[in-house]
């Protein structure tokens, strides 16, 4: 019976595993981003834009009140992490949306708009269903934090 018990527990904890993926999927890599100019850029571009560098990715929607309360913890973020790229995905409702907010959005960085918001293959491989999200990635491109919807310190713990 103990025996029994403790099969049931392995099973139960190791059912409770979260995916973590490692590499973006080809898919989501070639998901079409536009630009502050409207030029279509994939994430394979971006990604390969900041070759040797680490990200920080944050997703997030102007009109988003969550979105902008955490700017505050981005931008002490990157006081104390200037060496790292800053990357903005925005999932607004319209192109002309995401511009106009952008105006009241005080972090720095790159910045880039989902024309498929969260309906896409990215948003489809983050199972991009709450915003802000963040992400790290390393100098090769690799995914270090998969999932966080706040700058933390597993965050912080990354960058070292």
């Amino acid at each position: 019976m103990r025996i029994f018990f403790i099969l049931i527990t392995v099973a139960f904890l190791s059912s409770c595993a979260v995916f973590q993926p490692k590499e973006f999927t080809p898919a989501s890599l070639n998901e079409e981003l536009l630009n502050l100019e409207r030029k279509p850029i994939s994430l394979q571009e971006v990604l390969e834009k900041n070759k040797g560098k680490k990200m920080l990715i944050q997703i997030f929607a102007t009109y988003c009140p969550y979105s902008q309360r955490s700017f505050d913890d981005v931008l002490l973020f990157q006081k104390k992490n200037p060496e790292l790229e800053y990357v903005f995905l925005s999932v607004d409702h319209s192109y002309h949306d995401w511009k106009r907010g952008l105006e009241s959005v005080p972090v720095k960085g790159q910045h880039y708009y989902i024309q498929k918001k969260g309906e896409g293959a990215l948003g489809e491989f983050l199972k991009l269903k709450t915003i802000p999200r963040f992400l790290m990635v390393d100098e090769d491109g690799k995914i270090t934090v998969y999932k966080s919807s706040k700058v933390s310190d597993k965050l912080q713990n990354k960058v070292q």
